[in-house]
């Protein structure tokens, strides 16, 4: 086994050795040429960045946010194939100012108020509602309260009293002859003891606009629309007795990029926040010299830059831009920066009398494979996570990787080149950063000032040594980390919630908030899970016309009607059997009903009940085959007893290709509810593949619902794959099973912690949440493969503690001030006006925190307790920093009693 293990080493030691070597020969070239190099990096940024002439960008909610391969998704593509959207909705709800019933007469005379405003509204382009409105019976169709009574004059000639008021709202059907539910356009109904509505303390008013015409048409009038009541994009009451909520079609996009423009000077901050600390940290801070104002200044451009051709690359590929990705800079300035500080001290470190070319060369060979390692680690971590169903998840993942490719290559050359253009301007003791003043005029007292050392390092590697210094101090240090992982997982058994509220992307002070809030008080829920859902059971390809067939449909109606997920008061619309009934009134009176293609039916039949019109209690006594069936539901569809189901079947070739049976949903409050009733119509689908082939239940709301059903398994197998990554790319580099256990043993801890972070700060399981547990490994990665990396080329010689110890002092600084640098690119997001920005600070928040502690912390802690002591000796890397003088190194050899173990 030790000689297997002594192979693999020397194996892999020796490839260790050939990359550091190529990437240092590839910084020392950077070195020797740097304006070269500067120069034609930024121009290869900018051409790449030209791949923004291929920008498009995403923003509907069902592109985003769902499974786009799911069962669900592909039965709502094949739907609206057949039953498309009759209109596009502009909503208004509709309040008392006061508070109370919204139903008394001068209220209602408001509310009609309301609605011609809108109708007499011209937009921009001349546009009224009347020139793109849907038609019923040639007027102009409103849903909503308006359906009830019509439009005003129908209002003031036949509505004198609070008392017709109610009346019009409780009758059984529209004028229109459709069955009305008030729940439908009412919120906060009260009802007397016999059950007839008395108040409501909101109401609905639906203004459909016709898909026929340009998309940027229906824009410009519900542009018009949401001026009217709104103001600086706030809810604008401008009526007397009520309050007016609007929400079209266009809103979401339009209040969510109102969310990055209204946080545009967080972004500002953050950025000036990141520039001027990676100025004063990135070298000697009190130096007037030997600091590196300009470069730290610089180095946060040159990440931009990275985040350029990143971005271009990536829409030059096609990759959809979508809001979220405006966050990632951010973070990619945070991972980015740490490998500037990485690779200033390594050049720090390295002998000063060599040349700029040669200094450059062997801090890369140091430090560059540790860099590329986490680099690689972070781009299969982002490319596996692509994996992921959400697409929103997949974009982020896309533009990450390609990013993080380019300012990893950006660092091994074009920093590596700034870097020595201020080694030229240290040498020449010019002041930083006014280049053209040399420093020993102005301050001769500060020439000898390089030979200052920054105290950072020293302290972290004192705590370590204080930490390490005796077996309690490494039991409870370990015995803490694991305290807190098990604490999150505890949190976590109690369960997680995977909501997703739509109302996050908006901003905090919205009309579309106000909106959502409203329908949220008053009609139970939001649009993809609320009162009033409609759902659908759609059958294809049979013979409508056979009884086997019929009977089956009443058997089936029957069946979604006793769902517990439906609601049983709203029953179930049926075309079959109202066409049942209409048939045989009019049995013999027209050609398509012939009395000789009637077969009698028992009236007793099971499931007929199921949809049959108010008043009626007994089944139709025959049902109508033959040819002329597909007819006889033509006609009925025109009559106006079937007009109400004139969407409910489709025909092809004179054949009825498609029909489908209506049923409303009950509320759901949450997303348990929302899984449990998306299995129950998947159950029912299931058990009637054999009667009816190829039929399925289907609502919109289920795309969301499957979301999170599969949001849990989505995350386990992305942070799986991630890890799986890490594991394997650890082993090529790290190379001892013990170094690649430890690695992986922290990273599982941190995201122990981050899932518990999750319900610590209120949080939901969603694609935003799971975009941040995916880069969490591309910054966790950084913060600990860094330190693993540095132990191993320690002296193996000495003990695991005083190896720990070198580590921390060589490599702690950096990662400190990475952690630092994360935390401020992130702060501003925590002021956001938007929650989805927020839970990208509280998530990130965690982040640091734990990847940060474990880092520079448990991490050292644990390889000075159970590191490997195993290793290679190699000429691959020089030891170019932590050098002691010969006799402090005797001095530790005498005291310390070095054993080397066989593993």
């Amino acid at each position: 086994m030790a000689a297997c293990l002594n192979a693999w080493l020397r194996c892999t030691s020796q490839g260790e050795e050939a990359v550091g070597h190529a990437l240092g020969r590839m910084a020392k070239v950077s070195s020797r040429n740097p304006w070269k190099c500067v120069l034609i990096s930024l121009l290869g940024c900018l051409l790449c960045g030209l791949g923004v002439l291929r920008f498009n960008a995403v923003s509907e909610a069902r592109e985003l946010w769902v499974d786009q391969g799911s069962q669900q998704m592909k039965n709502l593509d094949w739907v609206e194939g057949y039953f498309a959207a009759r209109g596009r909705i502009c909503r208004l709800i509709i309040t008392a100012k006061d508070g109370g019933n919204v139903l008394e007469l001068e209220k209602m005379r408001e509310v009609f108020q309301v609605a011609d405003d809108v109708r007499a509204l011209v937009d921009g382009n001349g546009k009224v509602f009347a020139d793109f409105c849907v038609l019923s019976q040639n007027l102009c169709f409103n849903a909503g309260v308006l359906r009830y009574i019509g439009n005003t004059s129908d209002f003031n000639e036949t509505i004198e009293s609070t008392a017709d008021v109610l009346s019009a709202i409780n009758a059984e059907r529209y004028p229109d002859g459709a069955d009305a539910y008030p729940s439908d356009s009412l919120g906060g109904i009260q009802r007397n003891a016999s059950g007839s509505v008395i108040s409501a303390a909101a109401l609905r008013v639906d203004f459909i606009l016709r898909l026929d015409h340009a998309d940027e048409e229906l824009k410009n009038w519900e542009l018009s629309v949401t001026e009217l009541f709104t103001e600086n994009q706030l809810s604008k009451q401008s009526y007397s007795r009520v309050n007016v909520f609007v929400n079209a079609k266009r809103s979401q996009d339009d209040e969510l990029s109102r969310t990055v423009q209204a946080d545009i000077p967080l972004f500002a901050v953050a950025f000036v926040l990141m520039a001027t600390f990676c100025a004063i940290f990135l070298g000697k801070a009190a130096s007037w010299t030997q600091s590196r104002r300009l470069l730290g200044a610089v180095e946060f451009y040159l990440v931009l830059f990275g985040c350029i051709a990143g971005y271009g690359t990536a829409m030059l590929l096609g990759v959809p831009f979508t809001v979220l990705q405006q966050i990632l800079p951010f973070i990619l300035v945070g991972i980015g920066i740490d490998d500037a500080f990485v690779i200033s001290g390594a050049f720090d470190a390295t002998d000063p009398s060599l040349g700029f070319p040669e200094r450059m060369e062997k801090a890369i060979q140091r430090v560059g494979v540790s860099i590329t390692l986490t680099k690689v680690t972070s781009l299969a971590a982002f490319l596996l996570g692509a994996t992921c169903a959400f697409p929103s998840v997949q974009y982020f993942c896309y533009y990450a990787s390609t990013s993080v490719f380019f300012i990893w290559l950006l660092h091994l050359t074009t920093f590596c080149a700034l870097l020595t253009l201020d080694a030229q301007r240290q040498r020449a003791k010019r002041l930083d950063p006014f280049l053209c003043v040399a420093g020993s005029r102005c301050l001769p007292a500060l020439k000898d000032e390089e030979t200052q050392r920054e105290p950072l390092g020293e302290v972290l590697a004192a705590m370590i040594r204080l930490l390490t210094g005796n077996v309690i101090g490494i039991v409870v240090t370990i015995l803490i980390f694991l305290a807190v992982a098990c604490v999150s997982v505890w949190q976590v058994s109690s369960g997680l919630s995977t909501d997703f509220n739509i109302m996050d992307l908006s901003p905090d002070q919205s009309f579309l908030r106000d909106f959502y809030n409203m329908e949220q008080e008053h009609f139970g829920g939001l649009s993809t899970g609320g009162l009033a859902l409609p759902t659908a059971y759609y059958v294809q390809d049979v013979d409508f016309s056979t009884v086997e067939v019929q009977r089956y449909l009443e058997e089936l109606g029957a069946e979604i009607v006793a769902l517990d997920g439906v609601n049983q008061d709203r029953g179930l619309k049926s075309w079959h059997s109202v066409f049942t009934l209409w048939a045989n009134d009019h049995r013999g009176t027209k050609a398509s009903l012939p009395t000789g293609a009637f077969v009698s039916m028992e009236t007793n039949r099971t499931g007929c009940t199921a949809a049959l019109p108010a008043g009626v209690t007994s089944c139709a006594s025959a049902f109508l085959t033959g040819s002329t069936f597909a007819t006889a539901v033509r006609e009925f569809l025109t009559s106006r007893m079937g007009s109400q189901f004139e969407d409910d079947v489709i025909f092809v070739e004179n054949q009825i290709k498609v029909a489908r049976l209506r049923a409303v949903h009950i509320d759901t409050v949450n997303s348990n509810q929302q899984v449990e009733l998306l299995e129950e119509t998947e159950r029912l689908s299931e058990a009637w593949q054999g009667k009816l082939p190829g039929s399925f239940m289907s609502a919109q709301a289920y795309i969301f619902f499957d979301q999170y059903r599969i949001i849990v398994a989505q995350m386990t197998s992305s942070i799986g794959l991630c890890l799986g990554a890490v594991l394997v790319i650890s082993a090529l580099v790290l190379a001892h099973p013990l170094s690649v256990l430890i690695v992986i043993i922290v990273l599982a801890l941190v995201f122990m912690d981050l899932i518990g972070n999750i319900i610590l700060w209120g949080l939901d399981l969603n694609s935003i949440s799971m975009i941040n547990l995916v880069m969490a490994v591309g910054l966790v990665i950084d913060y600990s493969m860094h330190m693993a990396h540095n132990f191993s080329l320690q002296n193996s010689a000495l003990s695991r503690k005083k190896r720990a110890e070198l580590a921390v002092r060589e490599m702690g600084q950096p990662i400190f001030l990475g952690v630092c640098t994360t935390f401020l690119a992130i702060l501003p997001l925590g002021f956001s006006s938007s929650q989805a920005f927020r839970v990208f600070f509280k998530m990130f928040f965690g982040i640091v925190l734990a990847g940060g502690a474990h880092g520079l912390i448990f991490l050292p802690v644990l390889l000075s307790f159970m590191g490997p002591t195993m290793s290679v000796e190699t000429d691959s890397v020089e030891a170019i920093s932590n050098v002691e003088d010969a006799s402090k190194k005797s001095a530790n050899a005498e005291k310390e009693e070095i054993k080397t173990q066989d593993v």
